[in-house]
């Protein structure tokens, strides 16, 4: 079997298995992983695809935690901006998008392991419409839609269902309009579409894997979300180290 394909697969396994644990993170995950491989302007749009099809259980699952209204005005502010991001990635050198990608991989898990406690007592259409619109700039253009939305929702009171509910459902409407516009400007290629293919296996692996380790995490009150951010926060820096000068 050719090496790049099992990289490949282990990378989605890894990111499917993310997901289903946390109700995000595919992308954060296999987006920096596979630029090591095939480079950013393939890596984004496999993770996009994969970014999609996993939050399709997830959201079925779960669909009675799901903050329907907040959701849908996430999803409301990201589509204009998923057009601009593709364009973004389009044109970009690839360095520029891996750097981006470092940086915003730094901030978000620097937040992710400093927040303690909700910010908003309830939702704010400005701030949601917001966050969905930087989601979706970046969600097209380096494959990291989460940081945005993920920062949104810790400072939301919600319980753990309803937080990854509505994080896989935003997700996996935003999916729609990113991959779109990434068959748009030509980036799902027949190699993309060859790699997408030949890691289903592993993807509904890691998937079902992730979605017991939440079983087990809600059972036993394991705090994972420190321990996924620790290792986000390494790969960001790695990126940033590997492309602040080219």
């Amino acid at each position: 079997m050719d090496t790049t394909l099992i990289l490949v697969s282990l990378i989605i396994a890894l990111a499917g298995f993310t997901q289903g644990l946390t109700g995000f993170g595919s992308a954060l995950v296999s987006v920096p992983l596979l630029s090591f491989i095939v480079g950013a302007q393939t890596a984004v749009p496999i993770a996009g695809i994969f970014g999609w099809l996993v939050t399709l259980p997830i959201v079925w699952k779960m669909r009675h935690s799901i903050q329907r209204q907040t959701g849908l005005i996430l999803f409301a502010g990201s589509v204009p901006a998923s057009f601009v991001g593709a364009k973004l990635l389009a044109t970009m050198p690839s360095q520029y998008i891996l750097l981006t990608m470092g940086v915003v991989l730094v901030a978000s898990s620097l937040h992710s392991l400093r927040s303690t406690k909700p910010l908003f007592k309830k939702t704010s259409v400005p701030v949601t419409v917001g966050a969905g619109f930087t989601s979706g700039v970046l969600g097209a253009s380096v494959g990291e839609s989460g940081p945005p939305v993920i920062a949104y929702t810790s400072m939301q009171p919600w319980t753990a269902d309803q937080t990854k509910s509505t994080l896989a459902f935003f997700f996996m409407l935003q999916m729609i309009g990113a991959n779109i516009s990434f068959w748009n400007e030509g980036l799902i290629t027949e190699e993309v579409l060859s790699l997408v293919t030949s890691a289903l296996p592993a993807f509904a692996v890691g998937l079902a894997g992730g979605m017991f380790g939440y079983h087990l995490l809600q059972k036993y009150k394991i705090d994972y979300h420190r321990i996924v951010h620790m290792f986000l926060l390494f790969i960001g820096c790695a990126l940033v180290l590997k492309n602040v000068n080219f």
